[in-house]
This record gives C-alpha cells, structure tokens and sequence, in this order.
C-alpha cells in the first residue's frame, strides 16, 4: 500500500506532504459552495474560531489547522509510543467548482512508560519514512502514514460530500 499511496502526495515547504481533489458542482454559485465549505468546518472541528487560519469570503479560501487523533500507537514492552498527525485543511472554491486540499504537516509522537512524565516530539513529516529511508522507527512511521493517508481521504470525502449534498456532518444523525 506504501508504494501507492507515496506518490498520491507532494511534498512541499516547510516538510509538509500535500493531496489535492477538484470537485466540480456545476449547479452551485461561489457563496453557496463557500456556505456549504464553512458549515462543513463549524459541524466538524471543536472552535472553529481557533483552528481557521484563513477565512477569505471575496476569494473563496477557508483553511483550518487539525489533528488525527492516534493514528498509530506502537506497544513495546517498556513503554508506547502514540502518533498524532497534523494537518492544514484547504477548501477553495468558485462558481460550479472546489478544490480541497489537505497538507500532513507533523507528527506528534507521546512517549509513554519508560520516562516520567510522557515525552513529546514534534517532527516534519518529510523527516520520517518513508520520505526519509533513514530515519527513526521506520516501523512506526510506514504505519502512521498510511493510517494517516486513510484519514485524510475520510476527510477529504466528507468536504467532498459537504459540497455537493450539504451534508456537513460526519453522520447523518443529531
């Protein structure tokens, strides 16, 4: 699956990975596309407030910073280690069209057992495998990437969904 997925992203600045997915909605104008975009982030992260980095209404740009919560945990005898994945959500849209884009920016790893308190690490993406053959616990990483590429298409899906049916929630209940 590594070797598939791998070349679905690009890396970019600042050690990030991106994915992008044109969505063409022929029968909707940009306010309702940027309406339906804003629902989606409000219905689906915390504080909307605090995670939307840029909320441009005259372009039609809104991009939010997150996280996938422990997309690999790896149990070793004396201690675990738990990898969190952050991302930048981008949706751009115009009239009958959107591009949704998702940029993997770091992991965060938690150390736990071994040491007192639980240690943190914050790395670039690009630093770990597999952009990084040589780097630190190939194990770990080949696995949060994948599981990380898994959650990002979920995400991706659902704004996708979002746009075209004004479905803003991840279940159709309330």
């Amino acid at each position: 699956m590594l070797e598939d997925i791998k070349d679905q992203w690009q890396p970019g600045e600042n050690g990030c990975v991106t994915c992008h997915k044109v969505v063409d909605c022929l029968s909707l104008n940009k306010t309702e596309l940027y309406n339906r975009a804003m629902n989606y982030f409000v219905s689906n992260y915390g504080d909307v407030d605090s995670v939307i980095q840029e909320r441009d209404t005259v372009n039609g740009i809104i991009a939010a910073k997150g996280v996938f919560k422990n997309v690999h945990t790896l149990n070793d005898v004396l201690q675990t280690n738990i990898v969190d994945t952050w991302h930048i959500l981008k949706v751009e849209v115009k009239d009958g069209k959107a591009r949704i884009t998702i940029s993997l920016t770091q992991y965060n790893e938690t150390v736990k057992g071994s040491m007192l308190p639980d240690v943190h690490y914050l790395y670039p993406i690009t630093e770990q495998y597999p952009y990084n053959p040589n780097a630190y616990q190939k194990q770990l990483y080949e696995q949060a990437f994948c599981n990380s590429h898994l959650k990002a298409l979920e995400t991706i899906n659902l704004v996708e969904r979002a746009l075209t049916e004004g479905v803003a929630t991840k279940k159709d209940e309330w």
